[in-house]
């Protein structure tokens, strides 16, 4: 009384009180079967204040003056345990059903001593069988027996029903229960009556669950008939086939399915030919329940199907992905930060005062070594030794050496020494170029090394931001996925489709399925491409597919390539590679110079690039750091690189040229020229590379070159009018066909290694 009243807690309770109401008339006489189902609410929890009065209401339409007062009898008695049972042992009552069992044992006792029921005729011939006390003592026993399925059956749907799987024991016993009221409510109220609310209750199940399950409702719901008037069941499972098939259709869809294949029934049974009464009857027994179905919102018959399709799904797994990415996340930006802290740390560690520092270094040594051994240090100092000194210093510095007229005006008048001021200042100066090559070697160090730290913390940066999204669940478009791979012959045990911007779909198929049809349902049902990216086989006879969108283009690929006359290797070397399923990177690298030292130039420089585009870190440092690495070679290595990424779902190419002779898009009849006015990489520490970005359209083509061939035409103008004129639909036969132009006009003998690099996209079918 405390509490607030609880209207919604209330309406909850109606079905359990109709349940305990229609079971008191199972069987003839008001046996008290109710009274099992009340024991079984108390124990898991429910309210019982409600469910009593529906069991004391049911014996009054019971013909007999004495059940009554049995029932209030039995129900007192049992409400008085529970509310005892709350009294001595609080909220750790839970589990602590002695006081309940044994007032629910008094309380049969009580209905076995004073019950005035007769005996129930039985085809036996036995005299115990014909006996009050032998029947009666049956009549306990089964209240007892369903006690304990009530128990079972009223915890799993409290704690479990729309919110986890029950258990086999669990679903049966649920059922069970659900069946004897339905046989009470039948023998009560008729068999008319009970037909208008199965079609009710089968109207909104197979609303909700769109499946084969509304056959097995039906079959359920068929049960009662046949127990209380020998009904057959097939009539009833043929109106669960009907709306199961009209399920989708909508409720005004199963709505009139039902009404048609009632009318079809009726004129089969002669209904048509009864009185009015009877007829209005019979239409109003299928006509109230199809009104009511229409009526009930269809955001409560969407919010129970949403929450059915929750629980029948294996969240675990999900969960645990969930989790898995998010753990993973969380140690990608701790490497993050660890990698952040590092550059951070190899900038500070650098000496930045280490040339003043140099420079006050020379300055003590040549005082202590030279002027303070002269008897004129002390005139000299007067007249600005110091100041003249550090001038000197300064000019030495630029210059690599100091001579006499470098020596300041002021200092020259009065040093008598100034030859040996020299000697020592030059020899102080050989120290210092070394001491500053030495330094500034550990600085380039200390900035490759930052610079790699700072990559591997985007990096770790990015992957972790990607990771940190959760699998956002398509539930809806799973169950319609499925659906549709069942109507194409391909039975999927499990779905997943999961992402934000872009979809991946991952089906276990039972057998290897034709991948073309495949591709083909997953596309019709999400409106869009999509292609099967890998395949795993779990098992034999057990396959995972995984399909993410298609893109609208594909590429195919041409090279022809010329080692220079008289040379094994080429130093031309170029790649292709694959970033993921919607861009590639190409690349041409020509060495400075031929044979395998420019081999080995050029492959290095490609295979640098190659690994960081692939980890994709950021550009600027990619060519950065592979410009610092090629420096730091003995001889002068040089490179002259042309990469390009492209990407065919966005229809564009990112092209960046570093000292790469010109390169060409192909468009129609449209000729772009691609030039850049950077050096190549190695020849200074920073470079400028030119990068763009251009559209890539279907039967496009890139084309990149070597300088052996752009070299081997007389002038520009004859290069781009062969190129134009050379067709374009088969990129190799291209390739092939301007290398020999260009060995034609170096009179059939290679000049110089000469490669010729095309790519051409075109629209995915």
């Amino acid at each position: 009384m405390k509490k607030p009243f609880d209207f919604l807690s209330c309406i909850k309770q109606i079905p359990l009180c109709l349940c305990v109401f229609a079971l008191a008339h199972v069987g003839e006489y008001g046996e008290p079967f109710g009274l099992s189902l009340l024991l079984g609410l108390g124990a898991a929890g429910y309210p019982l204040l409600l469910p009593t009065a529906s069991f004391i209401a049911s014996a009054l339409l019971v013909p007999s003056p004495v059940l009554p007062w049995i029932y209030i009898g039995s129900a007192l008695l049992l409400l008085s345990s529970f509310f005892l049972r709350a009294k001595l042992f609080g909220k750790s009552a839970k589990g602590k059903l002695l006081l309940p069992f044994s007032a629910f044992t008094a309380a049969l006792l009580l209905y076995a001593f004073l019950t005035d029921a007769p005996l129930y005729p039985l085809p036996f011939s036995l005299p115990i069988l014909q006996t009050l006390l032998f029947q009666r003592t049956i009549v306990c026993l089964l209240c007892l027996l369903l006690a304990a399925v009530c128990a079972v059956a009223a915890n799993a749907v409290k704690n479990k029903l729309l919110r986890c799987k029950l258990r086999i024991e669990e679903s049966l016993f649920s059922l069970l229960v659900f069946t004897l009221s339905g046989v009470g409510f039948a023998r009560l109220f008729g068999l008319t009556a009970y037909t208008g609310v199965a079609f009710y209750l089968l109207l909104v199940f197979c609303a909700i669950t769109q499946d084969a399950w509304g056959t097995v409702c039906a079959f359920v719901l068929a049960l009662p008939p046949l127990l209380v008037s020998g009904t057959t069941m097939e009539r009833f499972f043929f109106y669960g086939v009907v709306l199961v098939a009209f399920s989708k259709t909508g409720k005004l869809g199963e709505a009139f399915s039902l009404l048609c294949t009632y009318l079809f029934f009726g004129y089969l049974d002669g209904i048509y030919a009864l009185e009015a009464p009877l007829l209005v009857a019979q239409l109003v027994c299928v006509l109230v329940p199809i009104i009511a179905f229409l009526l009930t919102p269809q955001a409560l018959l969407q919010q129970a199907a949403t929450t059915l399709v929750f629980y029948r799904e294996r969240h675990l797994s999900r969960l645990a992905i969930n989790r898995n990415r998010t753990a993973i996340a969380e140690r990608l930006f701790e490497v993050s930060g660890l990698f952040k802290q590092i550059q951070s740390t190899f900038l500070t560690l650098g000496n930045m005062n280490g040339e003043t520092e140099a420079k006050e270094h020379m300055q003590g040594r040549i005082l202590n070594g030279v002027c303070k051994r002269c008897s004129g240090y002390g005139a000299c100092l007067a007249e600005g030794l110091l100041p003249c000194l550090q001038k000197m210093i300064d000019v030495g510095c630029i210059k690599g050496r100091v001579s006499l007229i470098d020596v300041p005006h002021s200092l020259a008048g009065i040093c008598g020494r100034q030859s040996d001021l020299l000697h020592a200042l030059n020899q102080q100066l050989g120290e210092y170029r070394t001491y500053m090559q030495d330094a500034e070697a550990a600085a380039c160090g200390r900035q490759l090394l930052a610079n790699q730290a700072l990559g591997v913390s985007e990096i770790a940066k990015k992957l972790a931001l990607e990771q940190s999204e959760p699998i956002t669940l398509y539930t809806k478009k799973e169950r319609a996925l499925e659906d549709a791979l069942l109507k194409a012959g391909i039975v999927c045990t499990e779905i997943l489709i999961y992402g934000s911007e872009e979809l991946t779909v991952s089906l276990v198929v039972a057998h290897e399925a034709n991948v073309k049809k495949l591709s083909s349902a997953v596309s019709h049902m999400l409106a869009q491409p999509f292609c099967v990216v890998e395949k795993l086989t779990l098992a034999r006879d057990k396959f995972c597919y995984i399909l993410r969108k298609k893109p609208p283009l594909d590429a195919i690929f041409g090279v022809a390539t010329r080692t220079k006359e008289g040379e094994i290797f080429s130093g031309d070397t170029h790649t292709v590679l694959r970033i993921d399923e919607k861009r590639f990177l190409v690349s041409l690298s020509d060495g400075m110079g031929s044979g395998e030292y420019a081999r080995q130039i050029s492959e290095n420089t490609l295979n640098l690039l190659e690994s960081f585009y692939r980890t994709n870190m950021p550009p600027e440092l990619t060519l950065a750091t592979v410009n610092r690495l090629l420096s730091f070679a003995k001889e002068e290595t040089f490179a002259c690189v042309d990469i390009a990424v492209v990407d065919l779902d966005f229809c564009r190419v990112d092209i960046i040229k570093i000292g790469s002779p010109t390169g060409f898009i192909l468009s129609d009849s449209a000729l772009q020229i691609l030039e850049n006015d950077s050096l190549p990489l190695g020849i200074l520490e920073r470079i400028h590379p030119t990068a763009a970005s251009y559209p890539f359209r279907a039967d496009d083509t890139l084309v990149f070159l070597s300088d052996g061939i752009t070299e081997a035409f007389p002038s520009t103008v004859e290069l781009y009018e062969t190129v134009q004129a050379l067709p374009r639909s088969n990129p190799q036969e291209f390739a092939d066909r301007l290398l020999a132009a260009a060995l034609d006009h170096y009179g059939g003998v290679a000049k110089d290694d000469m490669t010729v690099l095309a790519v051409r996209v075109f629209a995915s079918q």
